[in-house]
């Protein structure tokens, strides 16, 4: 059964994406089991901690000219990207971040560990955008690329 995570890992390998630098947690579950069904393609290299592996896909898009790829959990899980994607805005270096959130049911009831993601990223990135629909998938996954291309 082919699910929106899937899509998603299509576009990314589509865009050139060979590897997808990451920290697992409940928040990209759905997307985990997407770089399973992948095969490797693209491959998840699991890192020891998020923060690193914002550091690794902005250490990737330097060294290889590419646009590095992140991934991680919402709420603290997202927060300890930061660091990492600081160093790509400073640096002019074109990084996208696929996080996770919560369910939309839950969203604004202060549930475990909830964070304003938009808000969150809205100084370390040129585009951020919560996707709420499949239908959107492909636009905001294709301007989140455009977009880290262009800087």
């Amino acid at each position: 059964m082919t699910q929106v995570a899937d899509f998603v890992l299509q576009r990314l390998t589509e865009w050139g994406v060979r590897r997808v630098y990451g920290y697992p947690g409940d928040g990209i579950n759905g997307l985990l089991g997407a770089f399973d069904r992948a095969k490797g393609e693209p491959e998840f290299i699991q890192t020891r901690h998020e923060e690193m592996a914002a550091f690794m896909a902005c250490a990737h898009a330097k060294f290889t000219g590419e646009v590095g790829c992140c991934t991680a959990t919402s709420g603290p899980g997202a927060i300890h990207l930061l660091n990492g994607l600081y160093d790509a805005k400073l640096d002019h270096q074109p990084v996208v971040a696929v996080v996770g959130q919560h369910k939309r049911l839950s969203l604004g009831t202060h549930y475990q560990q909830e964070v304003d993601l938009e808000r969150l990223f809205a100084d370390v990135s040129d585009f951020c955008q919560m996707i709420v629909h499949p239908g959107q998938a492909r636009h905001v996954v294709d301007r989140a690329f455009k977009t880290a291309l262009t800087l």
